[in-house]
């Protein structure tokens, strides 16, 4: 394998690189201003929209930042399609995810990867909170916290990349996510609809509450929460459930729903 190749530039640039605190910080200032200035839907801090090209930019600035581009370069020497980026209405307590599929196909394996970040935690908390902490950095406002987020996700993609499978719960996961990032933790304490349902409306499962469905007014108790909140409503006719009893389930946006 030849000296220069990108797997083995970006294998010297993981293992050997340190950064300092002011370094790391003044690189993370630059991606952020980059962003307010050349992104699509990315205009201020706590920005109300997003599309997937935003995602792509804040990955390739991040990227060469970073990694010296190093990062994108061997994702498009191993992938069989560029580096895919999604963002997720269903993903409601992860702040994203990492793919890697691979085709085993004898004349023609593929390998294909995917950045998807989860959207709902993103935004529900700035909308009730003024700051966050993501991987264990204070976060000021919604753009920040995507950036510790891409950050994570981009390590997870290293890690499968150089040694085909990545866990941020292990020594080596941290290690990278330290020197480079200035990461403390793995996880995020971004508000799920969980947690919104409980600080707005005061709404837990198990709960006893009230809504309207089809012109009838009805009670039941909550059985899950995430976007909308999955009620059980008692009635003869529904479907039996462990506790002995039958009920219609209903899937209601969370702003319907009252305490009983």
């Amino acid at each position: 394998m030849a000296t220069n190749s990108p797997r083995n530039n970006l294998l010297r640039i993981v293992q050997q690189r340190q950064y300092t605190q002011s370094q790391r910080a003044e690189s993370a200032k630059s991606v952020y201003r980059y962003m307010l200035t050349n992104s699509r839907f990315v205009r201020t801090g706590n920005f109300r929209d997003i599309c997937s090209s935003d995602l792509g930019l804040l990955f390739q600035i991040t990227d060469e930042c970073f990694f010296e581009g190093e990062v994108g370069r061997l994702c498009e020497q191993q992938a069989n399609r560029p580096l895919a980026f999604r963002l997720s209405t269903r993903m409601t307590s992860a702040g994203g995810m990492t793919t890697m599929q691979t085709s085993n196909h004898l004349r023609n394996p593929t390998t294909e990867f995917e950045i998807a970040i989860a959207t709902t935690p993103l935004f529900a908390t700035f909308s009730h909170e003024p700051t966050a902490v993501v991987s264990g950095v204070i976060c000021q406002d919604r753009l920040e916290a995507l950036q510790r987020i891409m950050e994570h996700e981009m390590v997870h993609l290293i890690e499968m990349m150089l040694w085909k499978d990545s866990n941020c719960s292990a020594k080596p996961f941290k290690n990278i996510v330290k020197r480079f990032f200035g990461h403390t933790a793995s996880n995020h304490q971004l508000l799920t609809p969980r947690d919104v349902a409980r600080k707005r409306l005061g709404i837990l499962p198990g709960d006893q509450v009230t809504f309207t469905a089809e012109g009838q007014n009805l009670k039941g108790h909550v059985n899950r929460i995430t976007k909308r909140a999955t009620i059980l409503v008692p009635t003869p006719q529904g479907t039996l459930y462990d506790d002995g009893r039958r009920y219609q389930k209903y899937y209601v946006p969370l702003n319907r729903l009252k305490r009983a």
